[in-house]
Order: structure tokens, then sequence, then C-alpha cells
């Protein structure tokens, strides 16, 4: 699907925005053929905890379908027959080490973080890099709004998180071209996302055909690259979505996601 357009309007209606209230979930626990709502939860912790009050409720779990986003991005890229190997962390450092060994303290890569900051730390800089994938989705709008916003904020905190910025960036191309993986995890969430947009749902109705609705369980955020899936989801197939965001910081998030949903083709990498 080219031109995959921006929400920046309101809140979609197939999109219910919850602070707690996850007891509307058991409400849906219904006898069924096959599961039609996939509820998903990025800490498998809190899935096992949803799991024990249906059976402790004695409630029926045929309605639903547990998966947590990777394993959802997974299934979505085997059925558009694309790549699902990734490099896991540790391969991912022993390869930062690798690339800060190579550039020397002095070297022409801009991993130099700010003052104090242990620059020549694998894990420091791979915190960095996760940082601003994070946030940003390598996406060129959020890019751009993070450099925007570094320039109009003081001294010395606009070079700091101007540094950071690039630090990310400049680690992960560097990353992309020692490994034909994806760099990480949720690089995997990035292709999901632009084929499900790509093939108009396509993928999506065929790995899961029976599925009209997907619940996110006990957010305390919504990082970019989620944000993009359920952006993705939301304009490419008639999917209902359900976010449950936790106590405490849900009623500022709620307030959050149209802006969150603002920009065009969720899963555009700046580095394409």
């Amino acid at each position: 699907m080219e031109g995959t357009r921006a929400l920046d309007d309101e809140t979609p209606d197939r999109l219910s925005l919850h602070v707690g209230d996850e007891g509307r979930l058991f409400e849906r626990a219904r006898p069924r053929s096959h599961p039609n709502e996939l509820v998903v939860s990025p800490v498998e912790l809190h899935q096992r905890n949803v799991q024990r009050r249906l059976r402790e409720a004695r409630l029926p779990k045929d309605a639903f379908r547990f998966a947590d986003p990777v394993g959802i991005c997974i299934r979505v890229l085997e059925a558009a027959g694309r790549p699902t190997a990734a490099v896991d962390r540790i391969d991912r450092l022993s390869m930062i080490r690798s690339i800060l060994e190579s550039v020397g303290p002095d070297g022409p890569l801009g991993v130099s973080l700010p003052t104090g900051a242990a620059s020549r730390d694998p894990q420091r800089v791979e915190q960095v890099r996760t940082d601003v994938e994070t946030v940003t989705n390598f996406h060129p709008e959020r890019i751009a709004a993070w450099a925007d916003t570094a320039a109009e904020i003081d001294e010395p905190i606009d070079d700091e998180a101007d540094e950071l910025l690039h630090a990310g960036l400049d680690i992960e191309r560097e990353l992309r071209g020692r490994t034909a993986k994806a760099v990480s995890e949720t690089a995997l969430l990035r292709r999901a996302t632009r084929s499900i947009t790509a093939t108009s749902g396509s993928v999506w109705n065929e790995a899961y055909p029976a599925i009209d609705r997907l619940t996110l369980l006990g957010l305390s955020g919504l990082s970019a690259p989620h944000t993009d899936l359920v952006h993705g989801l939301l304009v490419a197939t008639p999917v209902e979505i359900h976010i449950h965001f936790r106590e405490g910081t849900g009623e500022y998030l709620r307030r959050r996601v149209p802006d969150l949903l603002s920009i065009a083709e969720p899963g555009t990498e700046a580095f394409e």
C-alpha cells in the first residue's frame, strides 16, 4: 500500500484506549471453535497472569490466542516469505565491540557520546542505539523531530541530545553493514509493518485469518515500533484494536496516542 496515511485527526474508530480496565477482556471469554482475539503483551509475565486469572475464574480461553509482538511479526514475515533471522543481544555487543576497536578513539565513526559517558563501552553504545530505536523506530519524520527539538533546547543539553541521536544512527548503520540478518528483533517489527501495509493487509490475513481483534495489555509506555505496527494494522486491515495502559502513565499516554500515530508510512526507515 503506497502512500500510507498519517492518522493525525483523531483516534480511529477501531482503536479503543483504556487505562487499566483489563476486566473487559474477561467479558469476551466464551467458548469458540477458533480464537478470534489476539492478546499481546511485551512482558511474558503479564500474559501468564492474565491466563492464570482466566483459570481461577473458570472462564474459557477459546476466544483468545496469546502472543508477543516479535512472535506476531515473525509469523507475518513467514507468510510474506521474508527473512526472520535477527542478531541477538550477545552477538550485537560483540559486533559493536569490533566496530569500536576497528575505528579507534579518533576514527570516523560518529559514536562519540556526551561528556562523561563511556563511549568505548559496547553496552553503553548499544543502550544508546536501543534508545534511539525505541523513540524513533528509525523513521525519518521522528529523527527530524528529535533533531529539531535538540536544536531548540539550552546548551549543553542541545549538543548532547544531538550527539546521542547521531551515535545511535551511526552504530545502527555500521551494524547493518556487517550482517545480513535483522540488527535486532525490533527490526522485525518494522519489516512486518511494511509487509502489512505494502500488501494491503493480505499477509496479515494469511497469518491470522480468523483474528478480528487485537488487544495490547499492560503497557507502561508505547514505543515507536509498537505504535507503527498498530498504525499499519489500522490502515491496512479491518482489525479492531484495544490498548490497555497501566495506571500512572496511562492517562498521559492515552492523550498522546493521536500524536504518536501522526506520521506517514509506518515502518519506513531513514536508511532506505
